[in-house]
């Protein structure tokens, strides 16, 4: 078997040369991903990564997963130390897609109309509490999609009351599955990156539902990349690790109730 497989090494080891560029062992991109904040933090943090999929990822807790935690979709990966990182996904990006097709078909807007929506507090005091589903969700053990696609638009007014609502909605979803990796951990901070890291409302009310712990909007250029340089830093570069490769803006709920 040592003539098939690679030599395991470790991961701030290099695995050879290409035209005299050290070459790295090969790290799954969110793992990589992750370096630069361990890097820049040493208080714990979750990184919420939102896209199609909106993964919490925990490298601070690193407890051996429950069945309640198995059966909610919640699994393991490594960091780049080889060290278990607790995390939960939500497939929320994929419904806020879906549902802004259906907002912009019934009030008539185009389809990125919610990059124009700007968090309005009296809307944010009129936003109705969490609709009970009356569809049978026993056999869905995962935090699946929010109660939006239950609600009858025409009880909006207009696209902006929906919308807001629908960020609302969910949020709720991204708490319950954000704190199936956040209980038992000292968590300080939350970076959001990726699409809703840029959604105002979606931070706000984030932020809101977290009053104790810091949450930033996140953004770091070619996160795996930079990760992975990083790990093998000290085979290629003699300065010291840069700082400041996140850039962050803070969110901090306001009471408006």
């Amino acid at each position: 078997m040592g003539e098939k497989l690679a030599a395991i090494l470790n991961c701030s080891e290099i695995a050879g040369y290409s035209s005299q560029i050290p070459v790295g062992v090969g790290l799954h991109d969110s793992s990589a991903a992750l370096i630069p904040y361990l890097s820049s933090f040493s208080e714990p943090f979750i990184l919420l990564s939102t896209g199609t999929w909106c993964i919490s990822l925990n490298p601070f807790n690193q407890s051996q997963l429950t069945n309640n935690e198995l059966n909610q979709d919640c699994l393991c990966y490594l960091s780049y130390e080889g060290k278990p990182v607790k995390a939960s996904r939500l497939f929320a990006g994929y419904e806020h897609e879906q549902q802004v097709k259906k907002l912009s078909l019934y009030f008539n807007k185009p389809y990125d109309y919610f990059t124009t929506v700007a968090l309005d507090m009296d809307i944010i005091k009129k936003l109705r509490p969490e609709k009970d589903k009356a569809r049978n969700t026993s056999m869905k053990p995962m935090v699946g999609q929010s109660t939006f696609g239950d609600r009858k638009l025409d009880d909006f007014p207009n696209y902006e009351e929906a919308y807001h609502q629908l960020i609302a909605d969910i949020i709720r979803q991204q708490v319950k599955s954000t704190n199936l990796v956040l209980r038992g951990t000292e968590v300080k901070k939350i970076f959001v990156d990726g699409g809703f890291s840029k959604n105002v409302i979606y931070m706000y009310l984030l932020a809101k539902d977290y009053p104790a712990i810091e949450v930033y909007a996140a953004s770091v250029a070619q996160a795996s990349a930079l990760g992975a340089a990083l790990a093998i830093h000290k085979h290629w570069n003699k300065e010291a690790l840069p700082v400041n490769i996140i850039e962050l803006k803070s969110y901090t709920a306001v009471p408006v109730f």
